[in-house]
């Protein structure tokens, strides 16, 4: 049974993947997309895409943030010792 709960959690974690990733790479799309068609308008930028990039930039924040802490543990663990101040 844990075979069966391993595969499923295994798609859903790369499902979750893809979907972020696409929401980050759409968001930045539409950004520039509306930037120009609003340059071009005259008008202001739609609150909803910008909305969307900004929750799509605090996403790529967290997720450098997270790596730099991994990278920064993984050091740790292979020169056997801990920083200090």
């Amino acid at each position: 049974m844990s075979g069966l709960t391993d595969t499923i959690t295994m798609y859903l974690e790369m499902g979750l993947t893809m979907a972020v990733t696409a929401f980050m790479v759409l968001s930045v799309v539409l950004f520039i997309i509306d930037g120009i068609k609003a340059k071009r308008q005259e008008r202001k930028r739609k609150g909803g895409i910008t909305a969307m990039f900004v929750i799509s930039m605090i996403f790529q924040a967290l997720i450098l943030l997270l790596g730099i802490y991994a990278c920064v543990v993984f050091f740790m663990f292979l020169t056997g010792k801990a920083w200090t101040t």
